[in-house]
């Protein structure tokens, strides 16, 4: 005895059922898309990186030359997330790809790559993070520049300070004071060596927030 009409079209609805699920999971494992900026790990960025062109000085007395210096920053950058980086950009900037470190909507929390011209750079800060509980340096733009950091990847995008979380944060200020003159920029010293930097004010009047494109980048 066949199956009935009934049996049939509950059979083949099935059927479809199935397949549709299969489509799905399939693209729930897939590859995830990844935002603008958010590259894997030991994804090279652009041929024209960290070109020797930009040292325009050499080295301290026993301090490292110009590639090991960006080398050492980079290091202690993916010591404390490896999907971090510090390069040079071809156009001479020192750029800084890194997640927001303040509490943002989920949809603010992508990878960003912050950039900054050496010669306009004010100071670097060693300072500890109340938020993340975890060491960072703040580059600071010269108050003549007061909006001189900008995002890479997000054109429009700009700040008045660079944050990066980082192992042995004293020691990486030294690398990036060390960097900025060997392409040729001047850091303003505020404190000795090894000394512990506190928060310290934006020095424009812009707030920093979740929602703004100007102010402070924490």
């Amino acid at each position: 005895m066949g199956a009935g009409p009934g049996r049939r079209l509950f059979s083949k609805l099935a059927r479809m059922t199935g397949g549709w699920a299969a489509v799905l999971l399939l693209t729930a494992c897939g590859p995830l898309v990844l935002y603008e900026g958010e590259l894997p790990v030991g994804t090279s960025l652009s041929e024209g990186a960290n070109s020797p062109a930009f040292a325009r000085r050499g080295p301290l007395p026993g301090r490292p030359d110009y590639l090991q210096t960006i080398k050492y920053i980079d290091d202690g950058m993916r010591y404390i997330d490896p999907l971090t980086q510090f390069f040079i950009s071809p156009a001479g900037e020192m750029c800084f790809r890194t997640k927001p470190n303040f509490p943002q909507v989920i949809y603010e929390t992508r990878y960003r790559i912050w950039c900054i011209y050496p010669q306009t750079v004010d100071r670097v800060d060693a300072v500890t993070n109340d938020i993340t509980r975890i060491n960072e340096v703040h580059v600071w733009c010269l108050r003549a520049y007061p909006q001189c950091a900008h995002s890479l990847n997000e054109p429009g995008w700009i700040a008045n300070s660079i944050s990066a979380s980082t192992v042995d944060y004293r020691k990486e200020r030294d690398a990036l004071e060390d960097l900025v003159d060997l392409m040729g920029g001047k850091t303003r010293f505020a404190r000795s060596p090894g000394v512990e930097a506190s928060e310290e004010p934006p020095l424009t009047s812009q707030s920093s927030g979740a929602k703004t494109r100007r102010g402070t980048l924490r």
